[in-house]
């Protein structure tokens, strides 16, 4: 379920994540007679007056309706939401398109993998499972150790029914390398009966996410891609988050897509739409 109203709401807590990171965090329960609880994977448009609106993963929901977004500070609205204190209000649509499904067998072998900003959905996903008392492994990336994401959300965890890895690029935490190298190793080391029963989700740059797919498609291993498009509207009206050929558009049919539209995407990994609706290569 989705909801399309814009609802004014007070920044309740404002947390540094890494740098030029920050997670923000709001209720959207409290006088809220139509109340819709977020998914995994789900999105939502937020507005800063003067500025501009734009789509966020949701990267974490509690019961009480505490939802929370995760900012990297790259543009002039993402400028304007990261410096936002708490007490400061903010406008929020949403939620926003589809989500991350979960298995519907405990047995399945679950791989979560992230690089960058990518990692605000899947935290959201961990906590999901978590719940839902999954097993899984999480593998997510960066360039150097300081820009890796929720480690310490991570780190509480059950050891037990969950398997982290961190990669960085330098090799200053974790395994030297990219996760698909990091993500092929772990394979290697499961038998091909295995591999038949797993499920990848993943969220990051579109190139990390295609070299997954190639990867998951070597092993017979399906896989929830949520993608990231320009989106004015969030609702399907502006096109500019259109996929060729099928013509899928990422706000409404996405942001989550499995294997079986991937395959069928020609812009899947190679273009993008740009503010003009002009296709540019990623």
């Amino acid at each position: 379920m989705t909801e399309n109203i814009i609802r004014t709401v007070i920044i309740t807590k404002s947390t540094d994540e890494c740098k030029d990171i920050k997670t923000l965090s709001f209720n959207m329960k409290e006088e809220n007679t139509n109340y819709i609880p977020p998914k995994p994977g789900q999105f939502v448009m937020i507005w800063v007056p003067g500025v501009d609106e734009i789509p966020m993963s949701i990267s974490d929901c509690d019961i009480n309706g505490n939802w929370s977004i995760t900012v990297k500070n790259i543009g002039e609205c993402t400028n304007a939401i990261y410096n936002l204190k708490e007490g400061d209000f903010i406008g929020v649509r949403g939620p926003l398109g589809n989500w991350f499904e979960l298995p519907e067998e405990k047995s399945k072998n679950i791989f979560l993998i992230g690089g960058g900003i990518g990692m605000a959905p899947l935290r959201f996903l961990t906590q999901e499972l978590y719940k839902h008392k999954f097993s899984f492994i999480l593998i997510q990336g960066a360039k150097i150790k300081s820009e890796l994401m929720f480690t310490t959300q991570f780190q509480m965890l059950d050891k037990n029914s969950t398997d982290i890895f961190y990669c960085t690029e330098d090799g200053s935490y974790g395994t030297e390398g990219i996760v698909t190298l990091a993500f092929e190793r772990i394979l290697e080391t499961y038998s091909k009966r295995l591999h038949s029963n797993a499920i990848t989700y993943t969220c990051g740059p579109e190139k990390m996410i295609y070299s997954i797919y190639e990867i998951c498609e070597k092993w017979n291993i399906e896989l929830h891609a949520s993608l990231e498009r320009i989106m004015r509207c969030g609702c399907g009206l502006c096109g500019l988050c259109a996929i060729d050929p099928l013509g899928l558009l990422v706000c409404k049919d996405g942001p989550v897509f499995k294997t079986e539209s991937l395959k069928k995407m020609e812009d899947f990994g190679k273009y993008k739409r740009d503010f003009t609706g002009r296709k540019v290569k990623l």
